[in-house]
This record gives C-alpha cells, structure tokens and sequence, in this order.
C-alpha cells in the first residue's frame, strides 16, 4: 500500500521503519488518529516527500540548525514550526535488525516513562512506542526539538515575541523558561537571523 502522503502530511504522528510481509523494507505510519498504515516505501523517502510537499529543505535544516544545536547527527526535522520531528531509535519488527532510526511527532507525545527497564514513549492517540536511547538522549531530543520550535517562530512572526536586549533587561521573552545553555544557543540564532537581515537591507 502506498498513502496519499498530500492528505496526510500534518496527520502523521510517527514513522517508523518496518519489514513488508512481501519482503524488502516498508514504513509504519501511526496518525495523529491511532491508525496504523504499512506503506510499502522506506523512511527516508517518505520524510523527503514529506519535507517536499513543505517547502523543506532537509539540507539546509542540517547546514543552518545543526551548528545551533551543535551537533552534526540527529537534528530534529522541523516541517513547520508545529510539526518537529524527533529522531529516536524505536524497536522495530525489522529483520534481523530490530531497532531503527524513527520520526516522532513532538506535538503528538503524550509523555515518557521508564517501564521494566525499558523506555516508553506514550503517544497522545494512546499508542505506546518502546524507545531504545536513553533517558538523558531523550530529554536532549526533547529540549533540542523546542528550542527548534522556538527559533522558527521567532524567524515567523513579525511582531518578534522574542526580545533581545543587548544593554540589560528582558533579553527573552518565551512561553517556557529556558535554562543557560537554551538562553545562550537561542541569543546566538537570534543575532545570526538580525545580522542576515541587516546585510540583505544593506543590499537592497
């Protein structure tokens, strides 16, 4: 089976790599619904249709968020600034390997627990994933996805809702509190994206 990936691309709270019944490697798609679909095309090329029918360009995520998060491997994808994609290896029914590479959905978890020595990701449908990172890679997959979230907003909206004030004062306004090193990583994108800005102004 393939899915209408158009109808479903704000629909999908997970993917998950999967062995086809037929043979050769296939996609568990989990909605935001609690369905679950066998698609009969592998991860990678559903995330870049994905990124596709977004305007998203994977690339680009890894070149201009990957020094931000300070980090080369296991960017979260951000489709939109509601659609964050963490990357966490989830136990799989693939053959011989049985933990892959997966897409949750940060909007779409409900929580996480540590059941019987195990990691569990509970999803808002009621779907429970068993994750194999750990608790620390996990909370760093969490806070790296927010702060992700964070940027892009302050990149969207033109009345900035986040405030930097160079001389002293309110230097970030957000929803949550951010510690030190969040503060320090979102002051750094805000100057890159004002700095980018001033040159493109200075240009025209």
């Amino acid at each position: 089976m393939k899915c209408n990936l158009i109808e479903m691309k704000k629909e999908i709270a997970a993917l998950i790599p999967a062995s086809h019944p037929q043979g050769g490697e296939a996609t568990l798609l989990i909605t935001v619904k609690g369905e679950k679909i066998l698609d009969r095309r592998s991860t990678n090329w559903i995330m870049k249709r994905l990124a596709e029918y977004h305007n998203i360009d994977l690339l680009a995520i890894k070149k201009n968020y990957g020094p931000l998060l300070d980090k080369k491997r296991y960017i979260p994808l951000p489709l939109s600034q509601k659609l964050v994609y963490l990357p966490l290896t989830l136990k799989t029914n693939t053959v011989p390997k049985n933990e892959r590479m997966s897409y949750v959905s940060l909007e779409q978890i409900r929580g996480v627990e540590k059941k019987e020595d195990q990691n569990i990701i509970f999803l808002r449908n009621g779907i429970e994933l068993i994750c194999c990172n750990t608790m620390p890679t996990i909370r760093t997959r969490f806070r790296d996805s927010r702060l992700i979230q964070k940027i892009i907003l302050s990149e969207q909206e033109e009345e900035k809702k986040y405030v930097l004030n160079l001389k002293g004062g309110s230097a970030i306004i957000a929803e949550s509190p951010l510690n030190q090193e969040e503060m320090d990583r979102l002051t750094a994108a805000v100057l890159y994206f004002c700095n980018r800005q001033k040159k493109y102004d200075a240009g025209r």
